[in-house]
C-alpha cells in the first residue's frame, strides 16, 4: 500500500486525552478477541502495555512507527533485539495511517468516545456559567447572551466567554478573562467528567459567572506537541520517572517503591535525565543484581548509582548526589555499591572470586580486604540507599 492508499488517522489530529488517567476495557471483547486466543502471552503483555501508551499520545490511539520509540513504551527499554521478536504479535491490529504514525481502530473508537463526551461536558459547563450570568444581565435589562449548539462551538474552535462576548468580557474582566481562557481551553479532566475532580466549578456570584470563564481543571488546549516535547514534558519528571521505574520493577515481579517526592527523583528532573538514559541505567541496575545474585528490586539509590555511568561514563559514584553524596567527585567507597566495583577492588586488592564461591561470600572477603566498616555501610546507605 502507497502513501497515498493508507487510511486517515483514526482520531483527530489534536485528539489529547493525557487528563484521563482511565482507558475504558470491553472485557468480553478483549477476552474472546483473536489477540487473546492467537498471540503468546509475552506479546500480550507488550500488546497492553501499547494500548497503555497510545492513550496518553497525541493523537490519542496513535502511536509513532518508530522501533527504538516501541520498545521504550513497551518495556523493552533499548533492547530493540527482543522487541523485534514480538513486534507483529505486540502490534497486533494496529494500522499505519497516512500521517506516518500507527493507529488501533479499538483504542481509537474508545478515543473518539472521551473526546466528544470532553468537548460535551465543557459546552455543558459554559451553557451553565452563560445561563447563570444571563440572570444578572436581565436584572441590568441587558439582552442575554446565546452560546453556540455543541456542533457549531466545536467547528468554531471551543470557545468561552471571552472570545464569545469579547467586548463585554473584556470590559468586565480588567483584563484577566482571555488569560484564564486560555488556560481551561474549554476542556476539563477525566475526574471532571466523573464529578470526581477537585475543581471549584463557578461557585461565586453570578457576576463572576458574568465576568470570568472559570474550569474544573485547567489543561493547556495549545497545538498537540511534537512526539519528542510530550515525553520530556509527561514523563521527564519526577512522577513520570517514578511511573517509569515503578512498571519496570513490576514486570520483573517486584514490589517498587519509587515515588515523586525522593530527593533523587527530584535531583533527577532537575538534571533533565531523559527517559532513555533512566532506562539504561535501570537495566544496568538490574543486570548487577542478578549478577551478584540479589534478587530484591532496586531503589533509587541503586539506580542513580548507574545513571551516572550512563550520563558520564568512566565516573563511579553518584549521578545527582541524592543524600548526602557529593554531586560531582568520586565516592572512595563507590566500588562498594555495584558488583563490578566489587570485582574491581578485589583484583586491586589481590582477591579473586574463588570457583564456586558464591557472589555474597566473595564480597564479604572484599569487603574485609579493603577494611570497610560498619560505618562506611551506615554511610553508604544513607547517601545512596542501598545496603553494602
Amino acid at each position: 500500500m502507497t502513501e497515498l492508499q493508507l487510511p486517515e488517522p483514526l482520531t483527530p489530529p489534536d485528539c489529547d486525552l493525557r487528563d484521563f488517567a482511565f482507558m475504558p476495557l470491553d472485557v468480553a471483547r478483549l477476552r474472546d478477541s483473536d489477540l487473546a486466543i492467537q498471540i503468546e502471552a509475552e506479546e500480550f503483555r507488550a500488546a497492553v502495555l501499547l494500548w497503555c501508551a497510545s492513550w496518553h499520545q497525541v493523537p490519542a490511539a496513535s502511536l509513532p512507527d518508530d522501533d527504538k520509540a516501541l520498545a521504550a513504551l513497551a518495556g523493552y527499554g533499548r533492547v530493540l533485539a527482543e522487541w523485534r521478536k514480538h513486534r507483529d504479535g505486540a502490534l497486533y491490529g494496529w494500522v499505519r495511517c497516512s500521517d506516518g504514525r500507527l493507529y488501533h481502530p479499538v483504542v481509537a473508537e474508545k478515543a473518539r468516545d472521551a473526546w466528544q463526551a470532553k468537548h460535551k461536558h465543557a459546552h455543558d459547563k459554559l451553557v451553565d456559567r452563560v445561563r447563570k450570568a444571563n440572570k444578572l444581565r436581565e436584572q441590568q435589562h441587558l439582552p442575554p447572551w446565546v452560546v453556540p449548539s455543541l456542533e457549531d462551538w466545536i467547528a468554531a474552535g471551543l470557545p468561552l466567554e471571552a472570545d464569545l462576548f469579547p467586548s463585554e468580557i473584556s470590559t468586565n474582566s480588567g483584563g484577566k478573562g482571555r488569560k484564564n481562557q486560555k488556560r481551561s481551553g474549554g476542556n476539563p479532566s477525566e475526574n471532571a467528567l466523573k464529578g470526581q475532580g477537585q475543581g471549584e466549578g463557578n461557585k461565586k456570584d453570578i457576576a463572576a459567572a458574568a465576568s470570568i470563564a472559570r474550569d474544573c481543571d485547567p489543561v493547556d488546549n495549545s497545538p498537540p506537541p511534537s512526539e519528542a516535547i510530550w515525553l520530556a514534558a509527561q514523563e521527564e519528571c519526577a512522577a513520570g520517572y517514578a511511573k517509569l521505574l515503578n512498571s519496570l520493577e513490576k514486570v520483573r515481579g517486584k514490589t517498587a517503591k519509587f515515588v515523586s517526592s525522593d530527593p533523587r527523583l527530584v535531583a533527577w528532573e532537575k538534571q533533565g535525565v531523559a527517559r532513555a538514559q533512566l532506562v539504561e541505567a535501570y537495566h544496568l541496575a538490574v543486570a548487577d543484581r542478578e549478577k551478584s545474585g540479589d534478587a530484591g528490586p532496586v531503589n533509587s539509590g541503586f539506580v542513580d548509582v548507574f545513571l551516572v555511568k550512563v550520563l558520564h561514563p568512566g565516573t563511579a559514584t553518584s549521578g545527582v548526589g541524592g543524600g548526602g553524596a557529593p554531586a560531582k567527585g568520586v565516592d572512595p567507597l563507590g566500588w562498594a555499591l555495584t558488583a563490578s566495583g566489587i570485582e574491581a577492588q578485589g583484583a586491586k586488592l589481590g582477591v579473586q572470586q574463588l570457583p564456586g564461591e558464591q557472589f555474597p561470600d566473595f564480597k564479604t572477603r572484599v569487603h574485609a580486604a579493603a577494611g570497610l566498616s560498619e560505618a562506611d555501610r551506615a554511610r553508604l546507605l544513607a547517601d545512596y540507599g542501598v545496603r553494602v
